[in-house]
């Protein structure tokens, strides 16, 4: 029986992206995209903007890679469709599909962007008339898993040099320091493996933000889970990203912040 990962009662999450991305369409144009919105009609488009380059994870002292292909044909586009009470987003490219899910009246989890990323892989198959995600075409290539946090201050820390009290990597100022700290930020990565072997990387960074609507100020906590699919079915690498970012977020913040997100297990 697998160990169950680390939980909290109120925990500061805000959004949680789960995409793939695949062995790419021959084209995914301003046509490709109309017909995928129209298999979506309880969803409205917000936009159509040029595709983003590939993710590309470097193995341990490789020189970063370019992260392009030429394409022939149309541009390739990116379609961003969005439920009508902002619950659901989602994006698709000729390499790429994402599901968000961002907090309503609920908090977002995994356990329902999971089977969401499975049910619009389906319907945009349809639509393209091409099985996305299978193991034959469009393979899963890379996994990717976003949890978006926001830390609001009074609850364990007070001011934009706190972060100290919230991450257990950032040391405390020094006291006797004559330079004054208005705020840190900070950004690391961690590898990850897949039986004993470079399966891509675990990256977290945070800065203290001003929330537009209340003024409140706020830690944004960003931990994002890379892992290359290496052949096995996307599921099983999107749970092991799950992994990654559940212990990478109790394993880097503090048991004071703990307390305040009450955690049970």
């Amino acid at each position: 029986m697998p160990e169950k990962l680390p939980d909290y009662k109120s925990p500061p999450v805000v959004e949680v992206i789960a995409a793939v991305q695949f062995d790419p369409l021959p084209q995914f144009g301003i046509a490709e995209a109309v017909a995928v919105a129209r298999a979506f009609d309880d969803y409205s488009v917000v936009d159509v903007p040029p595709a983003l380059p590939p993710i590309v994870e470097a193995r341990p002292g490789e020189p970063a890679r370019q992260s392009f292909r030429l394409d022939l044909g149309s541009q390739p586009v990116r379609l961003l469709l969005a439920s009508d009470d902002g619950r659901w987003v989602i994006q698709l490219q000729q390499d790429r599909i994402a599901v968000h899910e961002r907090r309503v009246k609920k908090r977002p989890s995994f356990k329902h962007v999971r089977p969401q990323l499975r049910k619009v892989a389906t319907q945009a198959s349809a639509a393209l008339g091409r099985e996305l995600l299978g193991k034959q075409r469009h393979s899963a290539e890379l996994v990717e898993l976003i949890y978006d946090n926001r830390i609001t201050a009074g609850k364990g820390w007070d001011k934009a040099a706190d972060l100290h009290k919230v991450l257990r990597v950032v040391a405390p100022p020094a006291t006797e320091s004559e330079v004054p700290i208005e705020q840190i930020s900070v950004a690391f990565s961690s590898l990850l493996q897949a039986s004993g072997e470079f399966a891509g990387r675990l990256h977290v960074q945070a800065a203290p933000e001003i929330e537009l609507q209340t003024g409140e100020t706020q830690i944004h906590l960003q931990l994002i889970s890379h892992r290359y699919s290496r052949q096995r079915a996307f599921t099983t690498v999107l749970a092991d990203c799950h992994r990654d970012i559940v212990e990478g977020f109790t394993a880097v913040t503090t048991p004071r912040m703990h307390k305040v997100w009450e955690r049970y297990q």
